[in-house]
C-alpha cells in the first residue's frame, strides 16, 4: 500500500473526509478522466485503460452525486466568477463501447451528466487504437523476446508474466516518436513478437456507434473533440493538427446536429500540446482544451486550453478515490 493510499484510509477512517466535505476545505472544479468501465482480465488489450468496474463507478457516481454538483460543459461559462462550491465534472475519453454499455445506464440513472470526448476516426473505420494494438501484440507473441533494436534499446521480455510491464515500456517509445515514425515501429513490433497487425475486424466491437451517440446526446450527454486518429498533437506539424482537430469536430457536429466547445488532447500530458495546438483549437471554433496530468481548478481566471483532469484508475481503492475529489488540494 502506497502513501498515498495509507494517507486516504486513515482518512477516511478517522472521518476527516467526511468533514472536509461538510466544511468546503477547497472551492472549485475537479475534472474526473475515465476510459473504459468494465472488467479488463480477460482482454487482450490494455488493460490500463479500463477505469473502474462497473460496481466501482455505480458507487462513484452515487458519491459524487451526493456530495458535489455534477456540472456540464456549458455550465464553465460563468463558473469562474463564483467565489463558493464544488463542482465536478465526469470525463470519458475515445468512445469505447461500454461508455454507452456500462457507463450511460448508470449516469442516467442518477441524473448525472457527463461528456464524452469522441476519436471520431475510431468510430467510422472501428479501427484498433495503437495502445490497444501494441497490447495486443505483446499478448499474442509467438517469441518471448523482442531483441535489442534502436527503438528501445535494451530487449524486452514477452513472457506472460512480464507483459504489464513490458506493454507500459513500449507505449512509452511510442509516445516520444514524431508522427511519420509511428507507423514503422508498429510494423516493427508485429514483425518482431510474430503477432503481426491486430486484425480489423476485432474492433468492430471496441468502439460505440454513431446512434448510440446520438442517444446519448439526446438524453443530456456532452461530447466533444479527441482528434480524428488519436495522435499525440506535440509530435505533428501544424498541417496535421489543423486537420485532426477541425475534422473531428465537423464529424461530430454532423452527426449529433448540435456544435461542441470542447476537446481532450490525445495523451494529455503538458508535453502532449503545444502553442500551434491552442492556436489550431481556437481557429476551429473550440472555447475550452482539457489536459490530463492531474491537478483541479480554483475559481479565478483560467487557461481555456489548459483544463487539468485526474485520472480514475481500476487499480486504486475506494477510500484514494473518497480522498482525491474531498481534498484535492493534497490528493490530486
Amino acid at each position: 500500500m502506497s502513501k498515498r493510499e495509507l494517507l486516504a484510509k486513515a482518512l477516511d477512517w478517522s472521518g476527516f473526509n467526511k468533514l472536509a466535505r461538510s466544511t468546503h476545505l477547497w472551492n472549485g472544479l475537479i475534472v474526473l478522466n475515465y476510459h473504459r468501465v468494465g472488467e479488463a482480465n480477460q482482454s487482450l488489450f490494455d488493460h490500463d485503460l479500463w477505469s473502474a468496474s462497473v460496481e466501482d463507478f455505480e458507487q462513484q457516481v452515487r458519491f459524487l452525486s451526493l456530495n458535489f454538483d455534477l456540472i456540464r460543459i456549458r455550465d464553465l461559462d460563468d463558473l469562474w466568477n463564483r467565489k463558493k462550491g464544488r463542482h465536478v465534472l465526469i470525463t470519458f475519453d475515445d468512445g469505447y463501447l461500454d461508455n454507452y454499455e456500462c457507463a450511460f445506464p448508470i449516469l442516467k440513472s442518477y441524473n448525472s451528466p457527463a461528456t464524452f470526448f469522441l476519436t471520431t476516426g475510431f468510430l467510422d473505420d472501428r479501427k484498433v487504437a495503437w495502445w490497444d494494438e501494441i497490447s495486443w501484440m505483446v499478448r499474442c507473441a509467438t517469441q518471448s523476446e523482442l531483441p535489442e533494436n534502436s527503438w528501445t534499446g535494451d530487449a524486452v521480455s514477452l513472457k506472460s508474466d512480464d507483459c504489464d510491464q513490458s506493454i507500459k515500456r513500449l507505449l512509452s517509445v511510442f509516445k516520444k516518436l514524431s508522427g511519420d515514425e509511428t507507423e514503422t515501429y508498429l510494423n516493427f513490433l508485429a514483425e518482431q513478437t510474430g503477432a503481426g497487425r491486430c486484425p480489423q475486424e476485432i474492433a468492430d466491437q471496441v468502439w460505440m456507434t454513431w446512434d448510440m451517440v446520438r442517444e446519448m446526446h439526446a438524453a443530456g450527454m456532452d461530447f466533444g473533440g479527441h482528434t480524428v486518429n488519436h495522435p499525440i498533437l506535440a509530435n505533428h506539424p501544424e498541417e496535421t493538427q489543423r486537420f485532426e482537430i477541425e475534422h473531428c469536430k465537423q464529424r461530430i457536429e454532423t452527426e449529433i446536429k448540435d456544435s461542441i466547445s470542447a476537446f481532450s488532447y490525445p495523451v494529455g500530458g503538458k508535453d502532449c500540446f503545444n502553442q500551434q495546438t491552442r492556436d489550431c483549437l481556437q481557429q476551429a471554433g473550440y472555447r475550452w482544451g482539457f489536459s490530463y496530468y492531474g491537478g483541479y481548478s480554483q475559481f479565478g481566471p483560467c487557461d481555456n486550453w489548459d483544463v487539468p483532469r485526474i485520472a480514475v484508475e481500476s487499480e486504486e481503492p475506494a477510500t484514494l478515490f473518497r480522498a482525491a475529489v474531498s481534498l484535492p488540494q493534497v490528493f490530486c
